[in-house]
């Protein structure tokens, strides 16, 4: 469900980074991406408030534990980093292309969580892995990019993939201490969205361009950004419910199956162009790889189990 939904919300974001605002100039042009990333995160930050304030749980805050700062530190390198890498890799490439490209993340995971974690991979897993990772940069290749887009795209993957597979092994650190999904997640798009408009404002002096998008009102970049933020916020939330439940490895590797879903939708969407025998060679390997690196084989043909 992680991966359904947040290839989704990436099919929205790409239509919101082209919309006519940010092709006036220039320095709209740069910044569509910085700024799609934050009110992603900060629209998906008010959802989950909203929701836990409905619910009557919003004590979250209240009861400030020391284990939440790794969320923190999650949230500083998952969504400044992680996010901008993916919206401006969907700029370059397409929500397709630009989807897959960004599916190295959990190969950056796998690794740093056996550097850091101790979390120990057998061969037939990291071959299958492998195998997903082939398929999804068969997928890059596939499509119909001009050269530089694709350097640009695929650097921004990788800054996208540093990001996000940093920010998993961050995570399972912390839900070693008994911090619940929902505290994590509201944590995290808080903190996200708070560093995103801190670096906005401080590093890139967009604060009137920020000032200028919100005075706007209702447009169909808001509407576009709303359902793209309340989209990801269930993807994030069943993301986080994996790592919490089988570990950063394992979930990351049934995540990236958003990169075959979202060139599902982008085809359903009207990218026929995109469709070739390439292409669903590639996704489904994408898709086999994926699944068959967080089966637990052992525990399946165990003796006495259901």
């Amino acid at each position: 469900m992680a991966g359904i939904t947040w290839a989704a919300a990436t099919l929205l974001l790409s239509r919101a980074v082209t919309v006519p605002l940010f092709n006036r100039d220039l320095e709209a042009a740069f910044l569509a991406p910085f700024v799609c990333a934050f009110f992603h995160d900060s629209l998906s930050c008010f959802w989950l408030w909203g929701q836990r304030l409905v619910a009557g749980q919003a004590s979250t805050w209240k009861k400030w534990r020391k284990d939440y700062w790794w969320i923190v530190l999650a949230a500083a390198v998952g969504g400044p980093v992680g996010m901008s890498g993916y919206v401006l890799a969907v700029k370059f490439m397409g929500p397709a292309l630009g989807a897959v490209a960004c599916a190295i993340f959990p190969a950056v995971g796998a690794v740093l969580a056996y550097l850091i974690l101790g979390e120990k991979l057998s061969l037939f897993r990291w071959l299958c892995l492998l195998a997903s990772l082939a398929g999804v940069y068969g997928l890059s290749y596939s499509g119909q990019l001009t050269g530089d887009k694709l350097i640009l795209g695929l650097a921004c993957a990788i800054m996208c993939a540093g990001g996000w597979g940093l920010e998993a092994v961050i995570l399972a650190k912390s839900f070693k201490g008994g911090i619940k999904t929902r505290q994590a997640l509201q944590i995290r798009q808080t903190a996200a969205a708070a560093v995103s408009g801190m670096l906005l404002v401080t590093a890139l002096q967009a604060g009137g361009f920020l000032g200028e998008i919100v005075t706007k009102g209702p447009s169909k970049l808001g509407l576009l950004l709303v359902g793209a933020s309340g989209l990801a916020t269930a993807s994030y939330f069943c993301y986080y419910k994996a790592i919490e439940q089988v570990g950063p490895s394992k979930a990351m590797a049934l995540n990236v199956t958003y990169a075959a879903w979202a060139f599902l939708f982008t085809v359903l969407a009207g990218g026929w162009d995109l469709v070739n025998w390439q292409t669903i060679f590639f996704a489904c390997l994408v898709f086999a790889g994926s699944i068959l690196t967080a089966a637990d084989w052992r525990a399946l043909f165990k003796r006495g189990d259901n």
